[in-house]
């Protein structure tokens, strides 16, 4: 299995420089939605990842943001891949380098392992279940900020009204709580595991927007919601993440706006 995880880190590096590659000769964009734009490089990306990851675990079924559930050979027995191939495009297609292509594998009802790797930053992020998360190589271990320091990443889903996000920002305001929304929930989750804020909050997220981000935040240390519970695998749920002071301090009032 290490083999197999090791020909995928390599895949998913070079399928993220393939949609550097895409971007810089020209892209064509589609709109999906009020807040979503899909690239032909998602779609490129996407693709790619699908074909090696079937040739390595071909007895897995997939989840893919573009191409929807395709099912295992065993669905009682069979994991799945679960893969956003381009979480951020707006930012990417913007010629921003906050955007990421987020991969993470599912089995028994538990992220098993989580893969985040941001191109443009040079950011390659992997977790395995009980064995820790790293970011390029280097183990993280999630720290609480200091007290008046803390940053809280935040993502606003159009499933959700637009008064309960500003209810959010009044409340965080209120507990004097910096936040920050980059849009690449996946790539945030990541930096809650690094360091670089301290946590993330969204109402709605999609399963390939969080789930590899919530493992290597809960094998850093930190504490996440439980997000494959009520069906969270295709149908999505609220996302809270966070290192364990800032969660004990924030869990209730998020909940409450």
């Amino acid at each position: 299995m290490q083999d197999e995880y090791q020909v995928l880190e390599s895949a998913i590096k070079q399928a993220g420089q393939r949609a550097q590659t895409i971007r810089q000769s020209g892209l064509s964009v589609t709109t999906k939605g009020r807040q979503d734009f899909v690239s032909q490089a998602d779609i490129a990306v996407e693709d790619e990842l699908k074909q090696v990851i079937r040739s390595l675990f071909p007895e897995d079924g997939f989840l893919g943001e573009e191409s929807g559930l395709i099912q295992g050979v065993d669905t009682n027995t069979s994991g799945v891949w679960v893969i956003d191939p381009i979480d951020g495009t707006t930012n990417y297609v913007q010629g921003m380098d906050y955007w990421c292509v987020s991969v993470a594998y599912v089995k028994n009802n538990e992220i098993q392992v989580g893969f985040v790797y941001a191109p443009d930053r040079d950011e390659f992020f992997m977790a395995k279940k009980g064995q820790g998360a790293y970011l390029n190589g280097a183990r993280l271990a999630i720290d609480d900020p200091e007290k008046g320091q803390a940053i809280i990443g935040l993502g606003r889903s159009n499933r959700r009204p637009v008064q309960e996000y500003c209810d959010l920002i009044l409340m965080l305001d209120t507990q004097n709580v910096e936040y920050r929304r980059f849009g690449a929930g996946a790539l945030m989750l990541a930096h809650v595991s690094s360091g670089l804020v301290h946590g993330y909050f969204e109402s709605h997220l999609n399963s390939w927007d969080a789930l590899a981000g919530l493992l290597l935040i809960k094998e850093s240390g930190g504490q996440v919601t439980d997000f494959l519970n009520n069906d969270g695998l295709l149908s999505g749920n609220p996302v809270w993440a966070a290192s364990p002071q800032l969660w004990e301090n924030l869990n209730k009032l998020l909940f409450l706006v």
